[in-house]
């Protein structure tokens, strides 16, 4: 329907929407496809934890995620370091230039979450994002991700330079609260980085509903 009042009222805006939908859901159905196959001949991913886990003690988990407002046609990164009590030590978020594709946008989250997080002085433990094809492209590079493929290299070297640093595949359930950040990044007008103390009242709440048990 969208394309249609396109075409006939020749917005050219609305085309560039409509682009960036087809886009979007391209590679939202090839991860969903890449998924079911990975579920199918892996059974280990069927225990994967539909709620957000705690890292264990004494160490520090980045939860990353990157999002697109059709609104205003922007994208965006987000992430959260918490602790293995769960609580939040740093968020941010910050809007990206167009990348080549929605992998690529998660590849940037994981590398710029975990360089923001250096540069608080936090050493990360593990890493977590919800993009199937975004962690394997890094973790088991077996097919070409063309153009992708060049970001997929610099995360897995900046990884490789860290020892015992791992990057591991969750559900969207599991990662709510890097969703909401990098959501809420896309609509931000500047980049933000908070730490303890500073998170305003959502933030908060959101937390505190992944540490309730349902």
């Amino acid at each position: 329907m969208e394309r249609l009042r396109a075409v006939h009222n020749n917005d050219s805006k609305k085309k560039e929407i409509n682009a960036e939908w087809c886009e979007n859901m391209l590679y939202g159905y090839q991860e969903a496809r890449t998924s079911t196959l990975t579920l199918a001949s892996n059974r280990d991913h069927i225990s994967s934890p539909s709620r957000w886990i705690a890292p264990p003690i004494n160490h520090l988990r980045l939860d990353v995620d990157a999002a697109y407002n059709v609104n205003s046609n922007r994208f965006a990164i987000g992430g959260v370091v918490r602790n293995h009590e769960g609580q939040p030590l740093l968020a941010f978020g910050k809007k990206i230039t167009k990348p080549p594709s929605i992998v690529a946008a998660e590849l940037i989250a994981i590398e710029e979450g975990f360089q923001i997080a250096q540069t608080q002085h936090l050493r990360i433990n593990q890493i977590t994002s919800d993009s199937l094809m975004a962690v394997q492209a890094v973790t088991s590079p077996t097919e070409d991700y063309g153009y992708t493929g060049a970001f997929a290299t610099k995360t897995r070297n900046l990884l490789a330079s860290h020892a015992l640093l791992k990057l591991e595949h969750v559900l969207r359930t599991a990662n709510g609260v890097a969703h909401s950040l990098a959501s809420f990044a896309t609509s931000s007008p500047s980049p933000f980085v908070w730490i303890c103390g500073e998170f305003p009242s959502w933030l908060v709440k959101l937390v505190i509903k992944d540490l309730t048990p349902s």
